[in-house]
């Protein structure tokens, strides 16, 4: 296939899949946490704290470059910091496989976090790029599923490895090295948007910066994501401090509230189609509604149940905010603007454990964690507020928009 845009269609299946097959890679730092208490063993002699780094350390430099790629990209071309990235998740994320030595193995992760956040924003924005308006939102919420789909290629991946060793699960990333093939032959040197037909006045492109609009829907990600890692973190010690059940039934509820996101992730252009603009507050009350539902369940079907309901959270609203950032931000400022959700993203991920025990101490409700009681009944509020405002909001958005995006207000 050709690099260049001469045979390029992104319509097609296989090209489509191409600009979404480096979603596949994103998420997956944290994929090899099944090799912790092996690696516990091994490195006996350091902090069990320090040996659980290798699953998270590489979120802080990935956070610290997601900052920057979009002028980065700028400067060096969003296809060079694509490949450079997965370039650099491939071997840093393979060499602990040959590497058993802690320090060398965190410096190795370093490096993977950082190519991570050379082209996390990125691949959002290169959808922007290719597509508009009904194909684009729905190719967003296919890209948030390709994520979900990564993640359990990887968890298999790692499972099968581990058999082997610990150090053989890190040969799961070797993934990064497909993709990057994938993507380098079929996708295009394209960057930033097309400037076909459009003056020389308008080449000469504003500064990128952001708005109030951009900030808010960033601090709205931080949250939906906050619900998020609620799942991922605490529904299997939920489980067994209830005695309902094992780690390991934790980690088929896990399964299933990964399976949920990535079916709604496929499923969000047919939501966006029917309900338009309603999507973003139906969204936030699936994480009312999962998180009170969470706090107060006390077998495993109830449990199932709120964490399906949570599931639906970010591939609902998360992925229609990041469908109006070619809308909502400045001029020249998508790219930088789909950072600072992600960068919100990963703030809320980061910091959900604390935010639930600060909430923990204050929440007057019952259940096995009262701060996630509290939690839902803060977004329940933020839901009504959402939903009021887009019932009464008729005004026209005070910047130029597209006439294929005004259906999304």
């Amino acid at each position: 296939m050709s690099k260049d845009a001469s045979n390029w269609n992104a319509k097609t299946l296989i090209h489509r899949f191409a600009i979404l097959s480096i979603s596949l890679i994103i998420t997956t730092g944290t994929a090899i946490s099944p090799a912790l208490p092996a690696m516990e063993k091994t490195f006996s002699n350091y902090p069990s704290s320090l040996v659980d780094m290798v699953a998270t350390i590489q979120q802080i430099p990935a956070f610290i470059v997601l900052l920057f790629s979009s002028s980065i990209a700028k400067k060096f071309g969003m296809k060079n910091m694509i490949g450079l990235g997965l370039l650099l998740m491939g071997i840093s994320g393979v060499l602990p496989a040959i590497f058993p030595n802690l320090w060398i193995i965190l410096g190795l992760r370093i490096i993977f976090g950082i190519g991570i956040g050379l082209f996390n924003s990125l691949a959002i924005t290169i959808i922007d790029n290719f597509y508009d308006g009904h194909d684009q939102s729905q190719m967003l919420g296919v890209r948030s599923s390709f994520e979900q789909i990564g993640i359990c290629i990887t968890n298999i991946l790692v499972g099968a490895l581990l058999s082997i060793g610990w150090q053989a699960s890190f040969l799961s990333y070797s993934m990064a090295f497909i993709v990057l093939v994938i993507f380098w032959l079929i996708v295009p040197k394209v960057d930033n948007h097309t400037d076909e037909g459009i003056d020389d006045e308008r080449k000469e492109k504003p500064k990128a910066t952001v708005n109030s609009r951009v900030i808010g829907a960033g601090f709205m990600c931080s949250l939906m994501t906050i619900g998020m890692a609620i799942v991922s973190v605490l529904v299997p010690s939920i489980i067994v401090s209830l005695k309902i059940g094992t780690a390991q039934d934790g980690s088929f509820v896990i399964t299933l509230f990964t399976l949920v996101s990535m079916t709604m992730g496929f499923l969000f252009g047919k939501f966006v189609s029917i309900l338009g603009k309603f999507v973003y507050p139906l969204g936030l009350l699936c994480l009312s509604v999962g998180t009170i539902l969470l706090n107060y369940a006390h077998s495993i079907p109830m449990i199932i149940v709120s964490i399906a309901i949570i599931g639906c959270t970010f591939p609902l609203a998360g992925n229609y905010l990041f469908s109006l950032m070619d809308v909502i931000a400045p001029k020249n400022s998508t790219a930088l603007a789909n950072s600072v959700l992600l960068v919100g993203s990963n703030m809320g991920t980061a910091f959900s454990p604390i935010v639930v025990k600060l909430l923990n101490g204050v929440s007057p409700m019952g259940g096995a964690q009262p701060g996630i009681g509290l939690f839902g009944v803060i977004i329940a509020l933020m839901v009504l507020s959402a939903a009021l405002v887009q019932i009464f909001n008729h005004k026209k958005p005070k910047i130029e928009v597209d006439e294929r995006n005004r259906n999304r207000y």
